[in-house]
């Protein structure tokens, strides 16, 4: 039987207590470094130092790459990390990063149910713009997280399927009802797939009640009459939260 491992998840901006003595202090087997890599940006030596730190304390160090200014990026990264650790103990680091790296690690937290979140009350701050933001661990602080319900696999499917017609095709850009009914068919979607009758208007039904009402009411995806033809579109919240629960197609 697999021993499950105490795994921490930090955004690497400018600290470097924050991360480390947390990992120390509740004995963590592993940190993932969620790391901003950009050509125009200088990453502050006390980075690499982090690591290695880690690293001789006999805590495994995973970088992994993701814009840690991007809200959406951030929750996609920090939920699939969750998710791929699901039968292990993840806790998220909000201290270490942004306000958006915070907002990002709760969303990710609550929607998932697969990690818990902390804060660090530091002891002293900095203004020096080659240190470390903040020196010292006066205290950990548990965050309570409440239920979220993050979209249903299918719905992420279907605004993928919805995103990739209108923009990755070049002779179509138009996706109908009947073209979302014959894609939930063809991928054996959960509300169509045991579906016993053998009407196209329950089969629309479906598509409807399963579909359609749902990812309309969340605000994910507009509706436009266009003659005999529905065109359905993706809306700014439905491209944003395809981004952040992508991960749930793989």
């Amino acid at each position: 039987m697999q021993t499950a491992e105490r795994i921490h998840v930090a955004p690497l901006g400018f600290e470097f207590d924050r991360i480390l003595l947390p990992a120390l202090e509740y004995s963590a087997d592993r940190v993932v470094l969620l790391e901003y890599i950009a050509s125009d940006i200088e990453r502050p030596p006390y980075h690499d130092e982090l690591a290695v730190a880690l690293e001789e304390e006999g805590i495994d160090c995973e970088r992994r790459e993701c814009n840690i200014f991007d809200l959406y990026e951030s929750v996609a990264i920090i939920a699939e990390i969750a998710s791929e650790h699901r039968d292990h103990n993840v806790y998220v680091n909000l201290s270490s990063g942004s306000k958006i790296t915070a907002i990002a690690g709760m969303i990710a937290c609550m929607a998932t149910r697969a990690a818990e979140p902390y804060y660090i009350r530091a002891d002293t701050y900095t203004s020096d713009p080659h240190e470390p933001l903040t020196h010292g661990m006066e205290k950990a602080i548990d965050i309570p997280t409440y239920r979220m319900d993050r979209p249903e696999r299918q719905e992420i499917e279907i605004l993928e399927y919805i995103r990739s017609v209108k923009e990755d095709h070049e002779t179509r850009s138009v996706v109908s009802k009947k073209d979302l009914l014959e894609f939930s068919e063809d991928k054996q979607l959960p509300f169509i797939e045991n579906y016993q009758g053998d009407t196209t208007k329950g089969k629309y039904r479906l598509l409807k009640t399963h579909i359609v009402e749902p990812l309309t009411e969340k605000g994910y995806i507009t509706v436009t009459d266009a003659g005999v033809r529905n065109d359905v579109s993706l809306t700014e919240a439905g491209r944003n939260t395809l981004r952040a629960f992508r991960y749930l197609l793989e």
